[in-house]
This record gives C-alpha cells, sequence and structure tokens, in this order.
C-alpha cells in the first residue's frame, strides 16, 4: 500500500466516528453522563472505556462504553424466540439495539443476560447487539488501548438470528457467526452452546463463550428506531435525475440505475447515498486475486499496522478506496475489484467494490424476503457468496452469505466454491453519490 493511500485511509477514517485512529491517551478524561466534551477512549460515566461516538444524538443516545473485561459466559446463551420475524431481527442487529435486546432477555432465567444481570450488566450495562459487538472489536483491534483486557474468544452479542440461532464475534479475528444454513453442517441451533464450533480451516480450537458489558448515553426518551427491509423500488425523479439538489429515499432508483439502499443523513467526506448496481450488472465466478498473482495489498505506513488498516477497511464509506487500494496493488487481470472499477453500468462508471459493513447495510436492506433458495425479489441476489473489499489477511477477504448474512473469510483466489453444489462467487457493484465524494487518482 503506497504512502498516498495509507495517509488517505487515515484522514477518511477521522472523519467518520466509528473507531479512533491510534493510540488511546494514556490518561484519558473522564466524560459524564451527559455527554458533553466526551470523545473516544475517554472514561465514561459507568467507569467503562468509550469506543463510540455517533458524531450526534441519536434515538438511543450518542456513545457507547465497554468494560474493560471480557468475562466467562457461564452457561448457554439463553432460549428466548422474543423476535418473530425476520426483519424484527434484522433490527436486532442495530447500533443502539443492545440494551432492548438485553430486556427481552431478561424474562429468560436461562440467560446469559439474566445470569450476569446483578454482575457484568449491572449499572445500565447490558450485552450489545451485533453492530455494537462489532464497533468494540474494531475500536479494540486499531487503538491499541491497553485498557481493554478482552480474552482471545468467542463473545455473544444479544441478537437473535432464528428461533434457534443467536450471532456471536470471534475476538481472535473478528468474525461474526451464527453457523445456521449449512455453515456448520446438520446444525439445527446454537443458542445452547457452551464453546464456539471449530470451523474449518480456521486454525481456532472450540473456545467457551464469553461476554462483555456495554452502555449507551446520553439517555433519551426516543423511540427505537425500526430497520425496514425494501420491499419494492421506487421510481423517485428527485433520485434518478442526480445532480446538485438530489433527494433520495432508501429504496428509490439511484441515478445510476441500482437501488438506493443507504443514506447517511448528510454528506460524508464520501458522499451520502449508497447505491445497489442492478442485478444485470453482476459479475459471477469471479476471484478477489488472479491466481498466481502473489502481491501485497496492505503494508505497515504512516503509523498503522498492515492488520489495522484492514480493520479500517472493514467500514462504510471506505469501499471507494479500497477498491483502489486493490487495483494498484494488483493491477491487470480478471477479479472482483478490477471487474467493479472498469464496469460501465447504466450509464455510471464510478462503482466500486463494497466495504465489509457497506455490503452488510446492503444486505439488510435489499436481501430479504427470499423465497426458499430463489433469488430476492428486489435486487435479484443469489442466495450464495459476495465478495467485498475487504481483506482478511492477504490470502483470505471477508464475503458475505446471502442467504442469512453470515460474514467471513475465503481464499482470495477462489471464484467459486470447491465442494458442490457449485455455487460460483459473485460481485454486486455499488456506487456512492452526493456532494463531497473521494475520488481517488491513480
Amino acid at each position: 500500500m503506497n504512502h498516498r493511500f495509507a495517509v488517505l485511509f487515515a484522514s477518511v477514517v477521522m472523519c467518520g466516528s466509528l473507531i479512533a485512529v491510534g493510540p488511546a491517551p494514556v490518561r484519558a478524561a473522564t466524560c459524564t453522563a451527559d455527554g458533553v466534551n466526551c470523545k473516544v477512549g475517554d472514561v465514561g460515566p459507568g467507569g467503562g472505556i468509550v469506543y463510540y461516538d455517533a458524531g450526534s444524538l441519536q434515538w438511543w443516545g450518542r456513545f457507547l462504553e465497554a468494560k474493560t473485561t471480557s468475562v466467562p459466559a457461564k452457561g448457554i446463551w439463553g432460549t428466548w424466540t422474543g423476535r418473530g420475524t425476520q426483519a424484527e431481527r434484522l433490527a436486532t442487529k442495530q447500533l443502539g439495539m443492545g440494551r432492548g435486546n438485553s430486556y427481552e432477555l431478561s424474562f429468560d432465567a436461562s440467560s446469559v443476560y439474566a445470569r450476569q444481570a446483578n454482575s457484568t450488566f449491572s449499572s445500565n450495562f447490558y450485552l450489545p447487539s451485533k453492530d455494537e459487538l462489532d464497533a468494540l472489536y474494531n475500536y479494540w483491534k486499531v487503538s491499541g488501548d491497553t485498557r481493554l483486557k478482552y480474552a482471545a474468544a468467542p463473545m455473544w452479542s444479544s441478537t437473535e438470528a432464528s428461533e434457534t440461532f443467536a450471532w456471536y464475534q470471534l475476538f481472535q479475528d473478528g468474525t461474526q457467526f451464527t453457523d445456521a444454513n449449512g455453515i456448520i453442517p446438520k446444525l439445527a441451533g446454537n443458542k445452547d452452546f457452551l464453546k464456539s464450533p471449530v470451523h474449518v480451516g480456521s486454525g481456532f480450537k472450540a473456545t467457551p463463550f464469553e461476554v462483555i458489558g456495554v452502555s449507551a448515553f446520553p439517555s433519551t426518551g426516543f423511540g427505537w428506531t425500526r430497520l425496514h427491509a425494501v420491499a419494492t423500488s421506487t421510481a423517485n425523479p428527485t433520485c434518478s435525475a442526480g445532480g446538485a439538489n438530489t433527494i433520495c429515499n432508501v429504496g428509490d432508483i439511484g441515478p445510476g440505475g441500482g437501488i438506493v439502499f443507504y443514506d447517511a443523513g448528510k454528506n460524508e467526506f464520501w458522499g451520502r447515498y449508497l447505491e445497489m448496481a442492478p442485478q444485470a450488472c453482476e459479475g459471477v465466478k469471479l476471484p478477489w486475486r488472479p491466481a498466481g498473482n502473489a502481491k501485497t495489498v496492505y503494508k505497515d505506513s504512516s503509523g498503522q499496522t498492515a492488520a489495522e488498516l484492514r480493520v479500517l477497511a472493514k467500514g462504510v464509506g471506505m469501499g471507494k478506496v479500497n477498491t483502489r487500494v486493490i487495483t494498484l496493488a494488483l493491477g491487470a487481470g480478471t477479479y472482483a475489484a478490477r471487474f467493479a472499477e472498469d464496469l460501465n453500468c447504466s450509464g455510471a462508471d464510478d462503482w466500486f467494490l463494497p466495504s465489509k459493513d457497506e455490503l452488510d447495510l446492503a444486505y439488510n436492506r435489499l436481501a430479504q424476503n427470499r423465497v426458499g433458495g430463489q433469488n430476492t425479489p428486489v435486487g435479484g441476489f443469489n442466495k450464495g457468496y459476495y465478495w467485498t473489499s475487504t481483506d482478511y489477511n492477504n490470502s483470505t477477504a471477508w464475503m458475505q452469505y446471502f442467504m442469512d448474512g453470515q460474514q467471513f473469510d475465503r481464499v482470495q483466489t477462489l471464484s467459486g466454491n470447491n465442494k458442490p453444489p457449485a455455487n460460483p462467487f459473485r460481485v454486486r457493484p455499488i456506487r456512492a453519490f452526493g456532494t463531497n465524494n473521494v475520488v481517488p487518482g491513480p
């Protein structure tokens, strides 16, 4: 990774609020429950470490703080099946949902939350949602904050995936699993697991589950914001026309002929809206890197290790930068990022390969209401695997399983599953628009 793009990586992430860049201060300030003058890395009002700042007050608060140690789960996740629909379960993944999820779990005496309600989860701390837990992992890995003493172990989230499965995250490498739908063959559920299962090829042993308490502040009186999956795309001339006065809603047909799946609410360093390319512009049977190409994509640079840069590359707004970094490093050939960058679809030529978090946003909004193994009615997504632009370790890269949204790493030179049933790996590019777009040059 050349110096120019290392600097760009650092600068664009610092414009956002997901994770901090650089080591935490040796003696961080303590911020109060009202959130005034608080910043990431401070000691929070509950005595934990502030690890996330939304940038402004949200329905759930603005800041998230976490306890400094993880503790053994000492039993099963639980038996709670409180969310009856897929849309409701998707909503419980979001930032801000951990408190509500934990409240529901409190009615299940078998749950890890109920067991530790008077210890790990006392004083407004709770079991984090899937996305809250991932934000904590990202901060822990990138900040170098030595006050955080987390085990290299699987951590339960409070997010239910189905009646028998719950989401967890490996703090060995950041992967978030449920292990459903064939990821672990013939597995009927995981809520009663005491250890994470062994995943073929990962090298991680079966390890007992642990938990980390988190808390949101300042408190608000707002109700929770439901995540609405797009049931059908919408024609909206103020969106599809593009230009300086563009106004879009999630689900609108965008200026590139695809479907808008994300609105940041304001202009960010990368733009405001994200649009998914139409099904007709999908790439099929593509590797992440060409076979025989062993060039290194990320190297230690500008005060960040290659491993830290890969964590930064997960975030929303990073897909365009990732794509440019990859194609500059790997050069010519037939592979996912090159396909996306070279794509001309519906008259637009600024498509790129989505980052890990960008593709997850698209999955949450667009890839629902699937009937059996058929393509989704919105977007026409296959039930198989889609590449992201986020490198895992220069040999594997993050993919998303569109049957249920699980994300994990796959060997970069593969273009499909080695074993039947044959399922080629796919690429669905996205584009960003609004104002203030990042347009990296060669």
